[in-house]
């Protein structure tokens, strides 16, 4: 799986970075991603097959300064069309 930098926000003065997460998969190329916010990680794999999307996403989280503690609730709100 290939970790690309996406970019950051912050959240009570420490920085949250974010990360697009990539694999191919029976020669499909997956997207997920990866919040860090000081010690916390969360990774979130295998949310789309396409890279404008997922895109999209991590700018919403981004704008949104989502932590790790709350991200796959807002990918799973995000996925059943709460992004609307």
């Amino acid at each position: 799986m290939r970790k690309i930098w996406f970019g950051q926000s912050e959240c009570c003065g420490t920085a949250v970075r974010y990360y697009l997460m990539a694999e191919e998969v029976a020669g499909i190329e997956r997207y997920g991603l990866q919040i860090r916010y000081g010690d916390e990680t969360e990774t979130v794999p295998d949310i789309t097959t396409s890279q404008r999307r997922i895109q999209s996403l991590l700018e919403i989280l981004m704008q949104g300064g989502v932590t790790p503690a709350t991200a796959r609730e807002v990918v799973e709100d995000w996925l059943n069309g709460a992004e609307a």
